[in-house]
């Protein structure tokens, strides 16, 4: 799924930026991460990559591994799914042979009405604790809020889209709190490397 099919283009004079909304984005994946859309073709996806991922053992581990990964990853795309996302991005590399959890919720929320002033929201979540800051991401002003949520580390990035009155939200989470900040940092760098395709 993309931007483009989340929802409708907002009506003409909804907020200050009539451009077109962009049809979808890109952003550099790190070595070991996956984007997988949420567009109903994502259980063939999961049992593909859990096929290519587990190729090299020998069997039956093979199969054994197989069905875990495939499992793991279908539980996180249902999960997407119930959640509102359009789009997950998932680490599924290792370190040492342990995997480092980490992932990305894509989603498009909009509740209806006007657009959400981006200083007010971050002022409202700095309120709730946690580290909430205007930035901008490809052009565009978002908000930056890092906090935990124990045992899980969370990084939310939340930004308007032209022509649209609701949020693009990308919520990403890891559990290995001894990486919790490197993550962080990853992730921030796979932020700031998003481009829009209009």
């Amino acid at each position: 799924m993309t931007i483009s099919d989340a929802s409708p283009a907002g009506a003409p004079g909804v907020g200050s930026d009539r451009s077109a909304p962009p049809r979808d984005f890109i952003l550099l994946l790190p070595p070991g991460w996956i984007r997988i859309p949420i567009d109903g073709r994502e259980g063939a996806r999961a049992t593909a990559l859990a096929t290519a991922k587990v190729s090299d053992l020998p069997e039956p581990q093979r199969s054994a591994a197989r069905e875990k990964l495939a499992r793991i990853i279908k539980t996180g795309l249902r999960e997407a799914r119930q959640g509102g996302g359009i789009d997950v991005l998932m680490s599924l590399a290792e370190a040492q042979g342990v995997p480092i959890a980490a992932s990305c919720l894509v989603s498009y929320v909009d509740e209806g009405g006007a657009p959400v002033p981006l200083d007010l929201l971050a002022e409202d979540l700095s309120a709730d604790g946690g580290d909430a800051r205007l930035v901008k991401i490809a052009g565009r002003s978002a908000v930056r809020y890092r906090y935990v949520d124990p045992p899980i580390t969370r990084l939310d990035y939340m930004m308007t889209l032209p022509g649209k009155p609701g949020l693009l939200t990308f919520a990403y989470s890891t559990q290995v709190e001894p990486l919790a900040d490197a993550l962080v940092g990853l992730f921030d760098a796979m932020m700031e490397s998003l481009r829009w395709v209009k």
